[in-house]
C-alpha cells in the first residue's frame, strides 16, 4: 500500500505540471510555404513573394518532389510590398485565409537587382527569425526579379522550387546552396560570399526588348554558375558553370565532373567520368610575396573515345592522363586569374589556408588581404587517374 502511496504522490503532481500544445495551429489552417523570394520595386520599397501549395492538387511533393497530382499548378504565388521584409510579409498575409507556415521552406530566391544593391540589411530579418531553416537553398535569379521565377511552372515536377533544388544536385555542388554557408562565409574575415545562380529560360519566341513580366510565361530555368558577393553583401558578379565546378572543387565541394580533351596530333575527344575529388592548397610566403600551389586530385572512368588510340596499352593511358592534366590546369588557372583581377575578391578559401599554417602570418597579411590576393601568385596542379577504360580499349572509329 505504501508503494502506491509514493508513486500516486510522485507521478500525479507532475502530471498537472504538463501543458498541451496551447499555441498550436491546425494544418487546415496553415499556408504551406516552399519558395520565397525578394526583390526591390521601383520606389525602392521591399517586395516578398510566396510559392505557397494548393493542398487538394498536390500528392508527396514536398517529401520527395515527384510528379503527378491533378490537372491545373499545384500552387501559387502571392506578394506583398512594404518598406521593410516584415511590413511586406504582413502586406501579403492579409491576403491569405491561412497563416503562411515555413516549415516546409525549401528555397529562397533574389533577384538581380536586389543582390546587387545590397542584401545586408534584408538578412538581419532572416538571422532573427526562429521559423526560418538556415538550412534552407538560396539562389540569385540572373537577369530577373524573384517574383517572375516563382511564378514558372516547370514541366518535370509540379513544386518549380523541387526542379530548381534536383537542378543544383546534377551539377555535382555539395552543400554550398545552403544559406548557413552563406552566412558563415560572410563573417569569415579574408573570405567572400558566394551563392548558386538560377536564370530563366525564355522562349525562343520572346523578341529583345519585350518586358520581364512576359518571361515569366517561360517554361523552364537552368543553373548558371554562381554569384559572388563582397563584405558589404552586394553581388560584384558572377561565374558561369564551367568556372562554378573549378570553385566548388577548389573548396571541397565537388562530388564528380566530367572532363573532356584532346590528345597532340590526335583526332577527336575523350571524356572521362571523374569521382572521388579532392583539393589541396598550400600557401607559401617568400619576401612578403605570397605563392598558392593548388593540387586538385580524382580518378575516374573513361566514358568516351573519339580517338584512334588503344587505351588497353599502358603508354596511352598516360598520355590520356597527361592530356586531363593539362586541361585541368589551365581551365582552373584561368578561373583564378579571372576572379583576382575582375573582382579581387578570395572566394576560394586560400585566408583559410594561410591561417591554418600560420596564423603569424596572416596578422601581417589580413589587413590589406584584397590586394595581396589579386597579386598572388598562383600555381596549380592537377593529378588524374584513369581506373577504367571501358568495355573496349580503341575507339570502334577507324
Amino acid at each position: 500500500m505504501n508503494r502506491k502511496l509514493i508513486i500516486f504522490f510522485i507521478f500525479i503532481p507532475s502530471m498537472l505540471l504538463l501543458s498541451g500544445c496551447w499555441d498550436s495551429e491546425e494544418l487546415n489552417d496553415r499556408a504551406i510555404e516552399v519558395a520565397w523570394g525578394i526583390d526591390e520595386t521601383k520606389d525602392k520599397k521591399i517586395q516578398i513573394s510566396t510559392q505557397v501549395v494548393i493542398p487538394s492538387k498536390i500528392s508527396g511533393e514536398l517529401t520527395n518532389g515527384g510528379g503527378g497530382g491533378s490537372q491545373g499548378n499545384p500552387y501559387f504565388v502571392a506578394t506583398g510590398i512594404g518598406k521593410n521584409t516584415l511590413d511586406a510579409v504582413q502586406q501579403m498575409q492579409i491576403k491569405l485565409s491561412r497563416k503562411i507556415f515555413r516549415g516546409q521552406q525549401r528555397v529562397i530566391v533574389i533577384g538581380e537587382a536586389l543582390a546587387k544593391k545590397g542584401i545586408r540589411d534584408i538578412l538581419d530579418n532572416y538571422t532573427r527569425d526562429p521559423s526560418i531553416n538556415l538550412l534552407t537553398d538560396v539562389f540569385v535569379v540572373k537577369g530577373n526579379t524573384a517574383k517572375n521565377f516563382l511564378k514558372i511552372s516547370y514541366p518535370m515536377e509540379n513544386i518549380p522550387a523541387v526542379g530548381a533544388l534536383k537542378e543544383y544536385n546534377q551539377i555535382g555542388s555539395l552543400k554550398e546552396g545552403e544559406f548557413l554557408n552563406f552566412l558563415l562565409s560572410t563573417s569569415s574575415q579574408g573570405s567572400y560570399p558566394t551563392m548558386p545562380v538560377i536564370s530563366i529560360e525564355s522562349p525562343s519566341s520572346l523578341k529583345e526588348g519585350e518586358n520581364r513580366e512576359e518571361q515569366s510565361k517561360a517554361k523552364g530555368f537552368r543553373i548558371s554558375g554562381i554569384g559572388i558577393f563582397n563584405k558589404n553583401l552586394k553581388l560584384v558578379g558572377f561565374l558561369n558553370m564551367k568556372e562554378g565546378r573549378v570553385f566548388h572543387w577548389l573548396t571541397g565541394n565537388l562530388d564528380f565532373l566530367m572532363v573532356t580533351s584532346r590528345v597532340p596530333k590526335e583526332k577527336g575527344y575523350f571524356t572521362l567520368d571523374l569521382n572521388k575529388l579532392d583539393s589541396n592548397i598550400e600557401p607559401i610566403i617568400q619576401n612578403n610575396k605570397v605563392k598558392i600551389l593548388v593540387t586538385l586530385t580524382g580518378q575516374g572512368n573513361i566514358r568516351e573515345n573519339n580517338t584512334r588510340l588503344d587505351l588497353t596499352k599502358i603508354q596511352n593511358i598516360s598520355i590520356v592522363q597527361n592530356s586531363l592534366d593539362k586541361e585541368v590546369e589551365k581551365t582552373v588557372l584561368q578561373t583564378i586569374t579571372k576572379v583576382q583581377k575582375k573582382y579581387g575578391t578570395d572566394i576560394f578559401g586560400f585566408s583559410n589556408a594561410i591561417k591554418r599554417k600560420d596564423m603569424r602570418q596572416w596578422k601581417s597579411l589580413k589587413k590589406n588581404w584584397d590586394k595581396e590576393f589579386s597579386k598572388a601568385e598562383i600555381s596549380v596542379k592537377a593529378n588524374l587517374i584513369v581506373r577504367k577504360i571501358g568495355v573496349t580499349g580503341p575507339s570502334i572509329i577507324e
